[in-house]
């Protein structure tokens, strides 16, 4: 993905903000909404950018050229500020926060606008989320807040009400497979729409991380230990090979689809475009219930995955549920 690469179905999005900016109203504080991989994170970059650019064009983007510009390309603009946890799946807490209040009552060193990143908003802690209350409350003149989020019902209700939405839905089917097209050549373009639930970025993840084939591996072991033709053990030590959160999303996706092709709705979207008849006979004869609690201790098993060392007892507690609610002759 080239740096200044704009994509088709952020345009409306876009076109709005310029057009507030060119006004006066630009917002204060903007909060980015929308499922994951729809390239929100981009987004929040480009606004950035055009907002310390010395020359935006008739668009309204950064020109490129400026010594603002070449400050933001090389991520040293004095004005710029990126808020992330200190790591992956870890929450924002409240220093970073109060170091971001202290500084949004300071004029822009450039003479621009001061901007602030949050993402992902939600993973602020409550502690943070408190803080930047006060920043939200008592604005300062061109300073702009901007919050990315693909879970906006994490953040208090509090925040989201100070921020003007800005949100972004999935682009047609078609729009995908023509951006798709050349830079997955000769990938199977709907079944990465499919197993992406049709958001750009993540079909492009899952050509890159190999879900379609994770999810044959997956379905296979699952209709072994049905079947009880492989030793569970084996499973899941091959499951334990591979990167846990890969196992962990191929489940749940697995699992998500004998769910819905259980609840017996006609024509029902599935992940696994060209796997529904593996996958019914996979689940046929599986209750309903029993299919939705083991996705439940899924989710829950991922979340404590994150805590707990000993993901060779997860693993094995998951293949010991599938073997008990496939058990012959009734759960």
């Amino acid at each position: 993905m080239s740096a200044n690469e704009h994509f088709p179905w952020h345009l409306d999005q876009w076109r709005r903000i310029a057009a507030a900016r060119a006004a006066g109203r630009l917002p204060h504080a903007m909060l980015l909404v929308g499922a994951q991989g729809l390239g929100k994170s981009a987004f929040a970059k480009r606004l950035s950018d055009a907002l310390v650019c010395a020359q935006p064009n008739q668009e309204g983007d950064a020109c490129g050229t400026c010594d603002a510009c070449r400050q933001a390309s090389s991520g040293s603009h004095p004005d710029q500020r990126y808020i992330v946890p200190d790591e992956p799946g870890k929450p924002i807490k409240i220093d970073a926060i109060r170091e971001l209040t202290a500084k949004s009552v300071l004029c822009a060193q450039a003479g621009g606008y001061r901007i602030y990143r949050i993402e992902p908003a939600d993973a602020m802690n409550r502690s943070a989320a408190n803080a930047l209350l006060k920043t939200l409350e008592e604005p300062t003149s061109r300073s702009v807040l901007i919050l990315v989020s693909s879970h906006p019902h994490r953040l208090p209700a509090t925040i989201r009400s100070r921020c003007q939405v800005v949100r972004f839905a999935n682009p047609d089917a078609d729009t995908v497979r023509t951006w798709l097209g050349p830079r997955t050549p000769g990938a199977d373009v709907d079944e990465l729409l499919a197993i992406s639930g049709g958001a750009p970025f993540r079909a492009l993840q899952a050509l890159q991380e190999g879900w379609v084939a994770e999810g044959r591996r997956l379905i296979d072991d699952l209709g072994a230990l049905r079947q009880r033709s492989i030793n569970p053990l084996q499973t899941v030590e091959e499951w334990g090979k591979r990167p846990l959160t890969l196992v962990f999303d191929g489940l749940k996706r697995c699992v998500n689809d004998l769910v819905k092709l259980a609840s017996g709705v006609a024509g029902i979207p599935i992940c696994h475009l060209r796997m529904r008849d593996d996958l019914q006979c996979l689940g046929q004869g599986i209750d309903l219930r029993q299919l939705y609690r083991f996705n439940d201790e899924i989710l829950r098993l991922e979340r404590d995955s994150t805590n707990n060392l000993n993901v060779q007892m997860l693993l094995e507690y998951i293949a010991n549920r599938w073997l008990q609610i496939t058990r012959p002759g009734g759960q």
